[in-house]
Parts: C-alpha cells; sequence; structure tokens
C-alpha cells in the first residue's frame, strides 16, 4: 500500500458520515418494507427495525439505513477485492456449465442479497439460493435466484450433495455454533464442492505498512468499543470464534484449504486515490455500524447511554486523525 498521507480537508465536517461521501457507492435500490410486513417479520425498538424471530440472537437492525450500510460496505468490499470472492478461488472452475448436470450455489444469510444477484448475473446457468431470516432482499430476484427465509442455525430441507459451492459471508453475528454450520455445509456440498467464507475482524489493526502503530496506544478508544462489543457479543451467546474457520474446515475434513486476508483502509489515510475514496466510504460505513450496534452495547454490554456517547465520539475522532487503520476482511475457501 502507498506511503500516506495526512488527512484532507474533508475530514473536519462529521455530516460526512451521515451521507456516505462517494456517489458510486449509494444504493438507488433499497426496497422499502411493507408496513404489512412489520407484524410478522419485525419488531420496533427504539425507532430502529429488529428481527422478531424469537430464537436468533442476531443483534443488528434490519432497516433501510442498515440495509443502505450493508450495500456500501459490499460494493466496497467488491472493489478492495478485485470481485466477489478472492483471487485464485476456483469458483469459475467449479460453476463451469455441466449439460449434464444443473449447478446450484446456496449463499447463507444472504442480507439485501447483492452478493447473490450479481453472482447470477455473472453465471446465468447456475441456480442459487439465499437464504435468510428476514424477507429484505430484493423481490424482484433474477430468474436464476430464489430468496428463501431461514435461520442458519438449523439444518435446511435440501438434500445432502445438492451445491456445488456454499457462501456464507459476514454470518458470525447470526450463528452460534460455526462447526454445526460447517457440519451442514458437508453434508449439502457435492464431492468437490466449494465452501466461501469471509468475515471482518471485530478488533482494531493497522496496515502492515504500519508496524510501529499498536491499538492499544495508537487507537484506545477504537480498542475499547470492539472490547466492550465483543463482551456484549458474547453476553448474548455470540462467543468469538475458537479455533479459527480454517482449522474448524481442516478438522471438518475438508481440503485445500486456502485463507487470504484484505486490509480495508480506514479514513482518508491512503495515498493512492482509489484506496483514499474506499476509506472515506467505509469510514461513513463504520459510522453507520456503530449506531447499528449501539442497542447491544446499552443493553448485554454495561455502558450507558452517556458511556456510549463519550466513548463514538473519542472512536470517530480517531478515525479522522489516525494514520494506518484498517478493517481486517478474513477469507477462507476449501474443497469438499
Amino acid at each position: 500500500m502507498p506511503v500516506p498521507v495526512p488527512p484532507d480537508n474533508e475530514d473536519h465536517n462529521s455530516d460526512e458520515e451521515s451521507q456516505y461521501p462517494n456517489a458510486e457507492f449509494i444504493d438507488s435500490d433499497v426496497e422499502e418494507l411493507q408496513s404489512a410486513d412489520f407484524p410478522t417479520y419485525f419488531a420496533e425498538r427504539d425507532g430502529r427495525l429488529f428481527h422478531s424471530h424469537g430464537s436468533s440472537l442476531y443483534p443488528m437492525p434490519v432497516d433501510t439505513p442498515e440495509q443502505e450500510r450493508m450495500n456500501v460496505q459490499h460494493r466496497a468490499l467488491v472493489e478492495l477485492m478485485g470481485g466477489h470472492y478472492p483471487r485464485g478461488c476456483p469458483v469459475a472452475d467449479v460453476l463451469a456449465e455441466d449439460p449434464e448436470q444443473q449447478k446450484f450455489v446456496m449463499d447463507v444469510c444472504t442480507g439485501t442479497g447483492k452478493w447473490t444477484m450479481e453472482m447470477a448475473r455473472d453465471f446465468p446457468h447456475v441456480a442459487f439460493r439465499a437464504l435468510d431470516i428476514v424477507p429484505i432482499a430484493t423481490r424482484l430476484p433474477l430468474p436464476n435466484v430464489q430468496f428463501t427465509m431461514h435461520d442458519a442455525n438449523t439444518p435446511t430441507s435440501y438434500a445432502d450433495g445438492t451445491f456445488d459451492l456454499i457462501h456464507a459471508r459476514s454470518v458470525t453475528m447470526a450463528v452460534t455454533s460455526y462447526a454445526t454450520l460447517i457440519t451442514e455445509t458437508l453434508r449439502l456440498l457435492r464431492p468437490g464442492g466449494l465452501f466461501l467464507s469471509g468475515e471482518w475482524g471485530r478488533y482494531p489493526a493497522f496496515h502492515p505498512d504500519f508496524p510501529g502503530s499498536t491499538p492499544p496506544t495508537h487507537a484506545p478508544a477504537l480498542a475499547t468499543f470492539f472490547a466492550h462489543l465483543q463482551g456484549a457479543l458474547t453476553a448474548r451467546g455470540l462467543a468469538p470464534l475458537s479455533p479459527p474457520i480454517a482449522a474448524l474446515l481442516a478438522h471438518a475434513g475438508f481440503v485445500d484449504v486456502t485463507s487470504r486476508d484484505y486490509y480495508m483502509p480506514l479514513g482518508s489515510w491512503p495515498a493512492d486515490a482509489a484506496l483514499r475514496r474506499l476509506g472515506r466510504a467505509f469510514r461513513a460505513v463504520f459510522m453507520r455500524y456503530l449506531a447499528s450496534v449501539r442497542p447491544v452495547l446499552v443493553e448485554n454490554g454495561g455502558l450507558s447511554e452517556d458511556d456510549v456517547d463519550q466513548l463514538y465520539q473519542n472512536v470517530e475522532n480517531e478515525l479522522r486523525t489516525v494514520q494506518g487503520m484498517v478493517a481486517v476482511f478474513h477469507t477462507v475457501h476449501a474443497r469438499k
């Protein structure tokens, strides 16, 4: 990554974070939920919409602001990775058209369905099945896409060996046992099938080009935020992954287990113009993320509203002034 430059003059305006700073990242087709759907699928708390599924521990809101955040995060991630999956991941080989057999893909915890819809355009001969606990994905799917309501903590009704590829991105706030998810994945994949995982690290980090920077010293507020967040999630029953996903896959019998990390800049510190643009957009994403997890910190993290206000003020200051901060996206793919 290029040598960083000081933040530019745009960083003084906090209003930047209320509207994503780059027009090309703004989503224009967020589906407004119908009021008739609210009692069935949603519960309103403190002006935000949450799922109303009694058994799910998923703590994030599912309303339009959160959908916008998820969509901008998706677009930034695709730009950073250079595609919808890691370089070198054999997705194209696994999904190559076969006149003898229909190819199937499952997307676990699909959210707004952006990954599924865009992949379905790239692979029109493949049948996509996208699962989530709430119906917030588009109601106008492509012909080769089917969205289904399903709790990822329970087995699906699909037969053994149905899928060629199973994709699970940002599922650890919804899945109570990743080992159980892997067991179900192993059942559902065909021989040679591919599992693709991607998770954001819930910890403060600096780009490797900044070896002298450490979170406790250079980003103490962000370190405090993540410590409280992990404590709150653990209190809800969402403990951190141990062992890591790659180790779980290897233990389950998957082969060709391959890991790769991507470093998303947080803020306008990169010298490279494209990365600086990404950093600004992702800082806005992270500010929305702070708002989305606020109820968890108050309800389960032992913090008062005033505590969170002060913590968030300090975090925002670090996001604007500290050089080299990144969000780490961990990817793992493996074959059955």
